[in-house]
């Protein structure tokens, strides 16, 4: 159309030739926050849903109007949200050893659980297996020519960790049952920890990694024992091995101390569980019963020094910390990896263990978790121990329900689950919030049928303590003119206020405003800074992987 009127700064110019180019680009949008969920477990016959909500209308990150999202979903397994979604079970950045290698396990516990229970399709299975290949070659970048590996490997300063030795060496060992690899990498890693062991039976502590979550609560010497002890055993190396002996007998001596950490409690019952040491088990087991906490018929394990942080809002349930998460599965391991079959009383402890645990990238069961996906190695330990229980506990008739869904007298969808379709993750969009529903079951379940209800919208998160400081700036700071509107650059300073010296790894996150993406060029050029070890561009952040952080002095990046 022809116009006298302006378009931005400039005049509109209808061609006299009716041919033009059309780009037609998506604009990403985004809405800051926290995305929050509210899950529930269904095992009762009738469950009553009921969201509660604040009056002003609260914007969601997806199309369509401001106002919150729900929806309700089933499976007839409760792994079957975590197969679904196997390339998302752990949403994080997978450029160094460590994240990689929390990507790429999750795969042998799923093949494994699924060809045991003869479930395993094609198409999972040529997925995992692809998955397996390409986490297996990334992984040869971080190894040193010790046979170690390293977060990031041989690039700086950087030398072989102990711990992320013994997971590449476990995972490699179990994957080789599915794909290719060359033996040479599992005899050079086991020979690394060979010489790491020390004349007690337990290992050297060597390197750093870049997330601590990640290695959970293994940060002294008993307790990281109890991990390459158990990574030894679930290879399998034998009871004979020199490794596994000595190691065995170190912690044996260290159960007798008095006072030992909850989290270390759980690794060495697991340890001794694959161990097959009946005794030492049942002392670890009938000590951590009287740490755990019981509530709603659920069971999990706390640090006995952490403290609960929780928003004063009717609608939000904490998310449980990482090592919670991770010593609460170690327990289930212990209760379902023993060699002979798990006696009832200890399926029932075990059935309540798993109530509490996350089973995909959503929270897909449990009262125990929120919509933020678990990123560290606890998503790891609760697959493996979910994936276990299931194998003991799987059944191909043990499922046979219908489940209708309601809201007053109105019927919204009607669900049928059974041993064909126990893996489909079913969903059904809810029309409105505020609003009460229903989910009612009819039928036969032998095992948890899990429902999940989603409450979906964004909140600012709350105000924690931090040990980094940060301080970000725009150039210009003000988007005046034209120009502004098009690019603009991002500046911050970065330092360490926690209590150590200098911080471990740290990773720098920074996502993308709506509608702007990030010059790959200027990226690049903040890999010239000593202690940014490495950069990850994406469509929506860049990430910057930072050597270490001090307190003495900020750091300027931009």
């Amino acid at each position: 159309l022809s116009s006298d009127q302006l378009c931005g700064n400039e005049i509109v110019e209808v061609p006299t030739i009716q041919q033009k180019d059309v780009v037609i680009k998506t604009l990403l949008v985004e809405v800051c926050g926290m995305v929050y969920s509210w899950t529930g477990c269904g095992e009762e016959h009738v469950l009553d849903l009921s969201f509660p909500i604040c009056n002003t209308p609260i914007p969601k990150s997806s199309n369509g109007p401001y106002f919150p999202s729900t929806s309700f979903s089933i499976a007839g397994d409760i792994l079957g949200g975590a197969i679904k979604n196997i390339h998302q079970l752990l949403k994080m950045p997978y450029g160094c050893g460590e994240q990689n290698m929390a990507l790429f396990a999750p795969n042998i516990y799923i093949l494994n659980y699924l060809n045991k229970t003869g479930q395993l399709t094609e198409e999972i299975k040529s997925k995992a297996i692809g998955y397996l290949v390409a986490g297996y070659q990334r992984q040869l970048n971080y190894k040193h020519n010790d046979g170690s590996y390293s977060t990031f490997g041989e690039r700086g300063s950087m030398i072989g960790n102990t711990w992320l030795t013994a997971f590449v060496l476990k995972s490699f060992t179990q994957a080789a049952a599915f794909i290719f690899l060359d033996q040479k990498h599992i005899i050079d890693a086991q020979i690394f920890l060979t010489l790491r062991q020390l004349e007690d039976g337990s290992f050297q502590k060597i390197g750093s990694l870049l997330n601590n979550a990640l290695k959970g609560g293994v940060d002294d010497r008993i307790s990281l024992t109890a991990y390459i002890t158990i990574a030894l055993l679930e290879m399998p190396l034998p009871l004979t091995h020199v490794l596994v002996r000595n190691a065995l007998h170190f912690l044996e001596t260290e159960a007798q101390a008095e006072e030992i950490h909850v989290y270390t409690r759980a690794l060495m019952a697991y340890a001794f569980t694959l161990a097959g040491n009946e005794e030492k088990r049942q002392e670890m087991l009938d000590a951590l019963q009287k740490l755990a906490v019981k509530e709603d018929g659920s069971i999990h394990w706390e640090r006995p020094e952490k403290q609960k942080k929780t928003l004063d809002l009717p609608y939000y349930h904490p998310q449980a910390p990482s090592a919670e998460v991770e010593m609460t599965s170690y327990v289930l391991l212990a209760y379902v990896a023993k060699e002979l079959s798990p006696s009832q009383e200890e399926l029932i402890i075990a059935t309540a263990i798993v109530r509490c645990l996350p089973t995909d990238s959503q929270g897909m069961l449990g009262r125990y978790s929120n919509s933020t996906p678990c990123t560290n190695l606890d998503t790891v330990v609760a697959l493996q121990a979910l994936c276990q229980y299931r194998t003991i506990t799987y059944s191909k008739d043990g499922v046979g329900a219908k489940v209708t869904l309601s809201s007053g007298d109105v019927s919204l969808a009607k669900f049928h689950v059974d041993s064909t379709n126990s893996l489909l993750l079913q969903c059904q969009d809810l029309p409105s919030v505020p609003g009460d529903y229903t989910a009612e079951v009819t039928g036969y379940t032998s095992v948890l049928l899990p429902f999940q209800t989603s409450l979906r919208y964004n909140i600012q998160p709350p105000q924690e303590e931090s040990p980094f400081k940060l301080i970000v700036q725009t150039v210009p700071q003000n988007c005046t003119g034209p120009k502004a509107h098009q690019t603009f650059d991002i500046a911050f300073n970065i330092s360490y206020t926690g209590q150590r010296v200098v911080s471990n790894m740290a990773i720098v996150q920074i996502k993308m405003l709506s509608g702007y993406i990030p010059v790959k060029s200027t990226v690049k050029l903040l890999e010239k800074h000593v202690f940014v070890q490495k950069t990850e561009i994406a469509t929506t952040q860049v990430l910057l992987y930072l050597e270490e952080v001090s307190g003495a002095g900020e750091r300027e990046l931009g």
